[in-house]
């Protein structure tokens, strides 16, 4: 049923529940699966700042009058955070039963991120935590599984 599948990481508890079970069906259904990841410049929450090979700032990037201020976290430093949750979510997938497995990471929005993927591997199905790392939470939803959800054609599992 399902032949290319495409899961989205950002640390959360969510996105390794999401890649369990993405791993267990790709899996059962010998489907191929992508793991995915966004890079967004930001505030870095400290269980993701320790994955990373460079310092991150500990206070968050601020805005005021549309500059921002505060220290910025360096592209190397996103890039070793990426890099860590990629592998340790291919090995996760992989110990859930996934036998092809591949990961890629792109920057920009972690909705549009996740779109780009799953059209560009014609998946048939994108899987996602339900809430992610963002600060401010949906009362439902997370925002980027509420946008997946509406804009894919395919089907969207959303895992809590």
């Amino acid at each position: 049923m399902f032949r290319n599948i495409v899961v989205a990481v950002d640390g959360s508890s969510h996105s390794d529940k999401a890649v369990a079970v993405a791993g267990e069906l790709a899996g059962r259904l010998e489907a191929d699966l992508t793991i995915t990841h966004a890079l967004i410049q930001g505030p870095i929450p400290k269980e993701l700042a320790r994955l990373s090979s460079e310092p991150v700032p500990e206070m968050p990037p601020m805005s005021v009058g549309g500059a921002a201020v505060g220290n910025q976290v360096s592209r190397t430093a996103l890039q070793s955070i990426a890099k860590a949750l990629l592998e340790q979510a291919q090995a996760s997938a992989r110990e859930a039963g996934a036998k092809s497995v591949e990961t890629t990471w792109h920057e920009g929005d972690p909705a549009n991120v996740v779109l780009y993927e799953a059209r560009s591997r014609n998946a048939d199905l994108v899987i996602l935590g339900c809430r992610g790392l963002g600060g401010v939470k949906g009362l439902l939803m997370g925002s980027v599984s509420s946008k997946v959800n509406q804009l894919f054609e395919g089907s969207v599992l959303t895992v809590k």
